[in-house]
């Protein structure tokens, strides 16, 4: 595997997951949102995002040779939260 590539197109998941975050943030509170556990738990899916991509690049950069290993629990630990925070989606 390229880890240039893979690192390059972790780093713009990480902006562009901010980003997202970001802008709902700002959505809610130019929209004077009622701050639920719906309407918070999505962009604190995409802060969730961001940020387990910020440390699985630091990891990739100290230690570039375990690349697969990384990917692979950052895939894991990814799906886990999106899938909690749908679960408090639905059900709050």
């Amino acid at each position: 595997m390229d880890v240039d590539r893979i690192r390059h197109v972790l780093n713009s998941l990480m902006i562009l997951s901010f980003l997202i975050f970001g802008g709902l943030v700002a959505i809610i509170l130019v929209t004077d949102v009622e701050l639920t556990s719906p309407a918070v738990a999505l962009p604190f899916a995409f802060l969730f995002i961001s940020l387990t991509t910020l440390i699985t690049t630091g990891q990739i950069n100290d230690r570039p040779r375990l690349l697969k290993k990384y990917l692979r629990d950052w895939l894991i630990i990814c799906t886990f939260g999106i899938l909690i925070s749908a679960l408090v989606i639905t059900f709050a």
